[in-house]
């Protein structure tokens, strides 16, 4: 909702909601690099990757409109793998709200991906013979 009212523009949300997933992987990439755990790679390249889908949202998304819900999928995974290391770290707030933003994630991804995929079979229909009009 303050999102909303922040951003008018429904592009700009969606940027800022890349590029705030973006922040958090860089936060737990660098909590890794600082306890010399090799898990820091794998974060970095990811918040690499968030923040440039972030950057070329619009062009992405012309090209592949089921975009925002492959990516809600890996940020879910990403929470997940997350979720586990506070388990084994022995917390126990942290991690369950971790897997409750896997899950609110996955849902979004779904719902973002079959939103994305009718939006693509509008705009490209397909004929009988399989043909692209």
């Amino acid at each position: 909702m303050l999102l909303r009212h922040l951003f008018k523009n429904r592009e700009k949300r969606k940027r800022v909601a890349h590029i705030g997933a973006a922040v958090v992987i860089f936060i737990h990439a660098y909590e890794k690099f600082d306890h010399h755990n090799p898990a820091y790679i794998p974060f970095t390249i990811a918040g690499i990757v968030f923040l440039l889908v972030a950057l070329l949202h619009p062009v992405i998304e012309k090209k592949a409109p089921w975009v925002d819900g492959v990516f809600f999928v890996i940020e879910g995974i990403l929470s997940i793998i997350l979720a586990v290391e506070f388990f084994n770290a022995g917390k126990k707030a942290l991690p369950v709200t971790y897997l409750l933003l896997a899950i609110f994630q996955l849902f979004m991804a779904f719902k973002k991906s079959k939103k994305g995929i009718e939006a693509h079979k509008n705009h490209y229909p397909i004929t009988p013979s399989g043909e692209v009009q």
